[in-house]
């Protein structure tokens, strides 16, 4: 009896802390919009992602897509196409510390936009400089040839603004065809950052390691069996004086 009691407290303190930072989260972003001058019906909610920062608590970041274009056919088939803000706000006023903004910069048609996060990883460029990261991901609608992937972006703050110092490095991706049955061949890539320890215009150079694998089904009788091989990849940015390239 004491631990049912004892489990359904902690279950009770979770909804309530979850609940707090949800509408803590819903004043924040109502500020920052006031700021901005864009209603809330123009912004793409589902989307839409909060995140305090790690190495300065007392702000976040926010993923604010706005509704360029916002459509759907004949068949139900959505198609809309995004601006992107992403903001730096101070948590207890909402004050807007640092901003980007970037027309058109996300669209969902025949590869549908999924997902938006943001990444708050150890991204320490150099000494002074640390970045996060905004995650877009994406899929497409073919069964028999399905394709997946999810690029990655890098922002560092400086004075008053935003400098996309990565733009849109594909990090994963899925593909693949097969017969909706079996056979077929797949292909899975899933990239990590490292920090490099040597610089490139005063700025560590990132090393991106993946992993390949490689998966084929067949029909063996009555079953479906696989062969999967396994290989690795290692990439390095260097900084430009701009972005990584």
């Amino acid at each position: 009896m004491m631990k049912k009691r004892f489990t359904f407290l902690l279950l009770m303190l979770f909804f309530a802390n979850f609940y707090a930072q949800t509408g803590q989260n819903d004043v924040l972003l109502m500020k920052v919009l006031k700021q901005l001058n864009i209603n809330k019906k123009d912004i793409h909610e589902e989307l839409y992602g909060a995140k305090v920062l790690p190495n300065k608590t007392s702000q976040s970041v926010l993923v604010i897509p706005k509704y360029r274009v916002n459509e759907t056919d004949e068949y139900g088939h959505e198609f809309f196409e995004l601006d992107a803000y992403i903001i730096v706000a101070d948590n207890a006023t909402g004050k807007i510390i640092n901003k980007y903004v970037e027309e058109s910069a996300w669209t969902s048609d025949a590869m549908v936009l999924t997902d938006i996060g943001i990444d708050t990883g150890l991204y320490q460029l150099n000494d002074k400089n640390r970045a996060f990261g905004i995650r877009v991901s994406y899929r497409g609608s073919s069964n028999p040839n399905p394709y997946s992937y999810t690029d990655l972006s890098l922002f560092l703050a400086q004075n008053n603004i935003l400098k996309k110092v990565l733009n849109n490095y594909q990090i994963s991706r899925s593909s693949g065809e097969w017969d909706t049955r079996c056979s077929g061949e797949f292909t899975d890539i899933d990239g990590v950052v490292d920090i490099d320890k040597n610089k490139t215009n005063s700025f560590n150079n990132l090393i991106i390691k993946s992993k390949i694998q490689h998966t084929k089904s067949f029909q063996n009788k009555e079953d479906c069996q696989e062969k999967v091989t396994t290989k690795n990849s290692t990439k390095f940015l260097k900084y430009n004086g701009k972005e990584y390239k």
